[in-house]
């Protein structure tokens, strides 16, 4: 059996999954999300959460959900060191923002949105 190589930061897969893993496990707030991103480089990591409509985004804000997703992913991912064979985590950055907005002000594209 091959031995796993040691990385410093965590691969995309972990990243990934510990964000479905955070989705799951805020089912119980009801959360309307559209979709999410994850930008990975050398040195850092954005995490983009996209919500369905603004208002969804700025009442998750005022409640402290935004603050709780990203303390759990944080926690998820760390729990993953052993298994993806990780050293540390990277900066990580969270961007909140709503489908409504994307298709409002970036034609309907994350892609130009996340520039």
């Amino acid at each position: 059996m091959k031995t796993p190589t040691i990385t410093r930061y965590p691969p995309h897969a972990a990243l990934e999954q510990a964000m479905i893993r955070t989705f799951e496990a805020m089912k119980k707030r009801q959360l309307l999300l559209g979709d999410f991103h994850i930008i990975k480089t050398e040195t850092w990591v954005a995490v983009w959460v996209f919500f369905v409509n603004e208002q969804d985004v700025q009442e998750n804000a005022d409640v402290g959900v935004l603050s709780e997703l990203e303390m759990n992913f944080r926690e998820r991912l760390l729990a993953s060191k052993e298994q993806f064979s990780f050293q540390e985590l990277p900066p990580i950055s969270f961007e909140f923002d709503s489908k409504e907005n994307v298709d409002k002000n970036y034609q309907g594209s994350y892609y130009l949105r996340m520039r």
